[in-house]
């Protein structure tokens, strides 16, 4: 039995309504998949940037000022490089802060990046001026602020700001930093709080190491300097602090007496809690000269707030995760970005329930449309299918022929949903002609990401139940009657 498909009467026109829905329906599909994963993906990527994938952090992070930290020593980064699927590794320290200018403050959070930082992210958002200088000799103290925050504060690059942040002793460090640039990504919540400096300036005004500074002083007696004093003041650790000469027999801080010449070290710490520091001073009591005396300079750069790792594999994260943790010391814990920013990715995973909606509401919709279609084919073959059945047709065969008439009917439906949908996906991805309000969707253009794969399980789906689904207006057949069939007109 040769059947038209598209039929011959009325047929026509529905068959190609059930067509076009069809169509309609997958290029929605489509481009619903495709715009909520390059929505996930780049929002994703927006929080990412703030941090990364995974952080190595002090277990108890936040519960002590001393837990804020990580020593250097402590973590093996050439391991943490060589995890499967690790693709970069930095250190950070990040601290609350509060930014101050004439007529305004605002709470800030201070994120130090050393020479190791990815800064791919920051450059791709600066939108003014330029980055602070990263490097562990730049002393100038350059700061990077978002957009938003300096129409607030009124801040520009090249002008200077005051930065108020507590120390490990929880005493406030103020100083002035010079803003070289403004960054933007469309994150605002983020942008409102996020402010970059280099490492080592907030390693330093975190106080998380040891300082010992020596100085010299003299004992004055009728205008004539008699006898040289030198002391040691040191700042910083988590116990009474202990100073250890090497050289002289001299005990504490201080002051003792430089008589006639020599040399000596003094090493200050804490007994084991924090890493020491250490100065020296060399002295001659006969010649009018100063001593020397030398600094190591604290023991702060011991110190990170943790460390960043970024993943090749966004999927692969919960994997990569347990195997880091089994790379760094029991003490120190392994969080995801998701465990820091949960309703963040709350909210990026329930758009998934969108994306279900809209396929199952498709779904519904080209069933209805194919089984009127399918329908009204029958009844416009009445006459033919009592026919058969007064030959002897049986009405299995009957109803695989409308089945397969309505698979055609789908199947075209598919190929012009796939070239709709492909196209209009396409080319958004290369021209990004559908735009948004960054502020409002956090993104400046509609994101398009196309995970054929994906794709294609759902087609092969709605293929698989729609063809199902056609079986049952199909059962009609058996129900007709092959004389009143004839008769029917």
């Amino acid at each position: 039995m040769t059947v038209d498909p598209t039929g011959n009467g009325i047929a026509r026109p529905v068959v190609r309504i059930a067509e076009g829905g069809v169509a309609i329906g997958v290029a929605l599909i489509i481009l619903s998949l495709a715009i909520v994963q390059g929505f996930q993906r780049d929002v994703r990527e927006l929080v990412v940037g703030f941090g990364a994938h995974l952080r190595v952090v002090a277990a108890d992070q936040g519960r002590t000022q001393s837990t804020d930290r990580v020593a250097w020593a402590e973590v093996d980064t050439a391991a943490l490089r060589s995890v499967d699927g690790v693709r970069h590794v930095q250190a950070f320290a990040q601290r609350p802060a509060i930014l101050e200018t004439r007529e305004e403050v605002d709470g800030v959070v201070v994120k130090g990046l050393g020479t190791d930082a990815d800064l791919t992210f920051l450059e791709r958002a600066l939108r003014a001026g330029r980055l602070p200088n990263w490097t562990d000799g730049g002393e100038a103290l350059e700061l990077l602020v978002s957009a938003q925050q300096a129409r607030a504060l009124g801040l520009a690059p090249d002008q200077r700001v005051r930065l108020l942040l507590a120390d490990a002793r929880g005493e406030l460090r103020p100083r002035v930093f010079t803003i070289t640039g403004t960054y933007e990504t469309g994150l605002q919540e983020f942008d409102a709080e996020f402010v970059f400096c280099a490492l080592h300036h907030l390693q330093d005004l975190s106080g998380w190491g040891i300082t010992a500074r020596m100085r010299v002083s003299d004992l004055v007696v009728d205008d004539v300097p008699a006898v040289r004093y030198a002391d040691v003041s040191a700042t910083g650790g988590q116990d009474r602090l202990e100073y250890s000469w090497s050289g002289v027999d001299w005990k504490g801080q201080g002051p003792h007496p430089l008589t006639g010449r020599g040399a000596a070290q003094v090493v200050v710490s804490d007994g084991g809690a924090t890493v020491p520091d250490t100065a020296w001073i060399e002295w001659d009591a006969e010649t009018p000269a100063l001593p020397t005396i030398r600094h190591a300079g604290g023991s702060s750069a011991a110190y990170v707030g943790g460390f960043e790792l970024r993943v090749d594999n966004y999927d692969a994260l919960w994997t990569i995760s347990d195997s880091v943790y089994f790379a760094v010391p029991y003490h120190l814990d392994v969080r995801s970005v998701v465990d820091d920013h949960p309703e963040m990715f709350q909210w990026l995973t329930m758009l998934d329930l969108n994306v279900e909606l809209i396929i199952g509401l498709m779904v519904m919709i080209a069933i209805l449309n194919m089984a009127s279609a399918l329908l009204l084919l029958m009844l416009e073959r009445t006459r033919s299918i009592g026919l058969l059945k007064a030959v002897g047709m049986a009405d299995a065969p009957l109803m695989r022929v409308f089945v397969r008439l309505a698979g055609r009917i789908l199947l075209r439906g598919l190929a012009w949903g796939n070239a709709v949908g492909f196209g209009l996906a396409l080319l958004q991805q290369q021209t990004g002609w559908v735009t948004l309000e960054a502020q409002s969707y956090y993104l400046s253009t509609v994101p398009i990401q196309l995970d054929l794969v994906r794709i294609a399980t759902v087609e092969l789906g709605i293929l698989l139940v729609c063809a199902a689904a056609m079986a049952l207006p199909a059962r009609y057949i058996s129900h007709l009657d092959p004389v009143e069939s004839l008769r029917f007109d």
